[in-house]
């Protein structure tokens, strides 16, 4: 908790720092409120067809269009990027405003959700370059705690407040409302002025061969983690942590039913969740400020074991344990994955990388899902998540192993550290 407390101090005193927060849990929060009122306006206009459809296409673009939206981005200056990113996503809300207004077709419904989608896919490898360049490096660490707690807790808030938000102006509304956070979040980008520092313009910057910069997106992340085992490490543990995290989410119904603990057991188990979501982030803020790496991986090696112990509960006390130590283990390491991006990636591949890990987290959660899905089909509930968190596990300790060699490898007195930039390849 202290270390908490130091980071918020820090922050608190950074302007652009406070702007970047209110920015990304204004835009987060709003894509929770166009879920809640999506959801039903398609459902009302289209069925459970349009409704899949919207469900689906809703994760698989971001997913797919992760790496390149980066790549492409990379064009414009992160900052105008982001603000465009928010004033094209309002417009296409207020048109699907009109839209439902008028009781226009699902699937114009489903193409305006989709067309949101896809500049979100662009707005977060931009929101995250733009960070890099706003923040110090002495305060990234701090920075990506509260920035990881601030976005926990908009999970946890934002639904709720969706569902008051389209009960009390309705679904249309909720859509202008919506729109309006965007705009919101928008002229909070437009007040960050970001200084041009001495030490960013000194700072070391892994470069590629000009023949490189040429590459596909996805070559160019690939090359990125190629370049540094602890990169690679960290981008394969968030994989896990997501696709564990996903799975955990599709759990929670099943649970529900199987412990016979009412109506309001999805509801608590998901809140304990969101809480140890929450704690996790802040307690690794200190972890990420101390480059642990050995420790982060530790925490999402025991997901799966968590995973197990919460599809075997047996009764809704132990469910809620699990599930709160479940969000916190997939939440430790996150400000250190941020952190360590950021001072290890160089500019040049940083907007393919920040997109190919944005469909990561994307795909992660989706697939998680349907992992969990199958299994629980074949091995029936118990024995299919702890098979599953097994898997998770291994190969969570698997991706390990490429830092820890590379660790060994180093002389000795120069550990392993997050904030030490990348070696500079060899020509």
């Amino acid at each position: 908790m202290k270390n908490a407390l130091t980071n918020y101090r820090k922050i608190a005193h950074v302007p652009d720092a406070r702007r970047l927060l209110a920015a990304d849990a204004i835009s987060k929060a709003g894509d929770w409120i166009l879920y809640v009122a999506m959801s039903v306006l398609v459902f009302e206009a289209g069925g459970a067809g349009a409704l899949s459809l919207f469900t689906a296409l809703r994760v698989v673009v971001p997913f797919v269009l992760g790496p390149w939206a980066g790549r492409w981005g990379a064009a414009l200056h992160p900052r105008t990027l982001m603000m465009t990113a928010d004033a094209v996503r309002a417009a296409l809300l207020l048109a699907a405003a009109a839209a439902a207004a008028t009781h226009q077709s699902a699937w114009l419904l489903v193409a305006l959700v989709v067309g949101c989608a896809s500049v979100s896919a662009f707005h977060g490898p931009a929101e995250r370059r733009f960070q890099r360049d706003v923040i110090d490096s002495e305060q990234r660490a701090a920075f990506n705690a509260v920035l990881g707690a601030t976005g926990t807790t908009v999970i946890v808030i934002a639904p709720a407040a969706g569902g008051l938000i389209t009960t009390a102006v309705g679904n249309v509304g909720a859509l202008v409302v919506d729109a309006a956070s965007f705009l919101v979040s928008l002229a909070f980008v437009l007040a960050v002025r970001p200084p041009v520092t001495a030490e960013e313009a000194s700072r070391p910057e892994p470069s590629a061969p000009a023949e490189g910069l040429r590459k596909g997106a996805l070559a160019t992340a690939f090359r990125a983690m190629r370049q540094d085992p602890a990169v690679l490490a960290c981008v394969a543990t968030q994989a896990v942590a997501c696709t564990v995290a996903g799975a955990s989410l599709v759990l929670l119904p099943l649970l529900g039913d199987r412990l016979d603990a009412g109506a309001g057991a999805i509801g608590w188990m998901t809140a304990a969740v969101g809480a140890g979501s929450v704690a996790g982030v802040l307690i690794g803020g200190g972890v990420a400020k101390q480059g642990r790496l050995l420790l982060c991986v530790t925490s999402v090696v025991s997901m799966g074991v968590v995973l197990g112990l919460l599809g075997s509960s047996q009764n809704l006390l132990l469910a809620l344990v699990c599930a709160a130590v479940l969000g916190a283990a997939a939440n430790i390491p996150e400000p250190m994955y941020w952190t360590s991006y950021a001072d290890r990636v160089g500019k040049d591949d940083s907007s393919a990388f920040y997109g190919l890990v944005e469909s990561t987290i994307t795909g992660g959660f989706a697939l998680g899902g349907v992992l969990l899905g199958a299994a629980v089909a074949a091995f029936g509930t118990t024995h299919g998540t702890w098979l599953l968190g097994t898997v998770g596990s291994c190969l969570a300790a698997g991706a390990l192993l490429p830092a820890l060699r590379h660790h060994r490898a180093r002389p000795q007195g120069k550990p392993v550290s997050v904030s030490t930039p990348a070696a500079e390849p060899a020509s």
